[in-house]
């Protein structure tokens, strides 16, 4: 057991941290956004960033309540959350934990993973954590409120897709029909039924609200999803230049990009933003697949994104431990 659980941790950093190669930290602190200049600044309108805490490598970011948005750091089981003066408060998870993805919950508090602590956790707009356990060896990566008000998130130890009941604070346990399949990120799409990657075997899958599974081919190696203004389901894909469009129906449409793209999340009009960790930039592509990429911003190795509402942008640079705020590339 303790051997297949070290091989479900390596798979989990294979993921979480693909491509990730930690550049020289910046010094941390609570302070409001500083301004910065320059070419990044014509091109897609002033960029303000804030360190965060040293050595805490952020992952994935979300947005909050009252302008607010929260994000996960993976080293050291902590939440944070940014508001708008820029100030940063931290919350350490009870549990040792790698927070992963997160999500906007239904009941107004912030939901994310927990790695490889077999929990799920959430926090409150206070900043209380409560965990959810629901292995002792699961690993939980991607999460997302379903359309039916459940919390869904996957597990790559057990290569399952879980479904959380908030009224009845229950687990139930769905495995995916191909082994060792490791599932990632998760959304909920506009179908109604939930969507996830299986990268290690090359899938995407379905997921109804009962807990059906159908998994599909046609996107080299599916990594981030997400659901679009238009309805259709957007992934990336891990290894190549590519984003893929699928439709509810199963059509697949792939669209190239300027450089592999990390994490792929809706944007603030009929656009999608993504990452692109190896090289230090973001992008955004639009529903018919025109894609525009902002200029470098040096070391940052961006990894989570979000939309900030009109046309702000949100994302982190793990390589220089910063949130970062522009506007959308143009």
């Amino acid at each position: 057991m303790i051997t297949r659980l070290r091989f479900v941790k390596s798979a989990i950093a294979a993921f979480v941290f693909a491509r990730r190669q930690l550049h020289s930290q910046l010094t941390c602190g609570l302070t409001a956004f500083a301004l910065s200049a320059g070419t990044i600044a014509a091109q897609t309108g002033p960029v303000r960033s804030v360190p965060i805490r040293e050595g805490s490598q952020p992952f994935a970011i979300t947005m909050a309540e009252n302008g607010s948005f929260c994000f996960t750091l993976s080293n050291g089981g902590i939440v944070a959350r940014i508001i708008p003066n820029g100030s940063i408060s931290y919350r350490r998870t009870p549990s040792l934990s790698n927070p992963a993805f997160i999500t906007q919950g239904p009941d107004g508090n912030i939901w994310f993973g927990e790695g490889s602590t077999g929990k799920i956790a959430s926090v409150t707009p206070q900043g209380v954590i409560t965990e959810y356990q629901f292995s002792f060896f699961g690993v939980s990566v991607g999460i997302t409120t379903g359309s039916d008000g459940n919390i869904w998130f996957t597990d790559q130890t057990d290569h399952a897709v879980w479904r959380f009941e908030l009224s009845t604070a229950t687990f139930t346990e769905f495995p995916t029909p191909t082994p060792s399949s490791f599932p990632g990120d998760i959304t909920t799409g506009s179908d109604g039924n939930m969507w996830f990657t299986e990268q290690a075997v090359g899938k995407f899958g379905r997921i109804t609200p009962d807990g059906v599974i159908t998994e599909f081919t046609g996107v080299n190696a599916p990594s981030s999803i997400a659901a679009g203004p238009d309805g259709n389901l957007w992934i990336s894909s891990a290894f190549t230049p590519e984003i893929a469009r699928v439709t509810p129906t199963l059509d697949i449409t792939i669209f190239s990009a300027p450089a592999t793209p990390t994490i792929i999340r809706p944007g603030n009009s009929n656009n999608l933003l993504f990452t692109e960790f190896s090289a230090n930039k973001i992008a955004s592509i639009t529903t018919d697949g025109v894609v525009t990429e902002s200029p470098e911003f040096p070391g940052s190795a961006p990894v989570g994104i979000t939309a900030g509402g009109g046309s702000r942008v949100l994302f982190l640079g793990v390589g220089t431990n910063r949130v970062y705020e522009t506007k959308v590339p143009r």
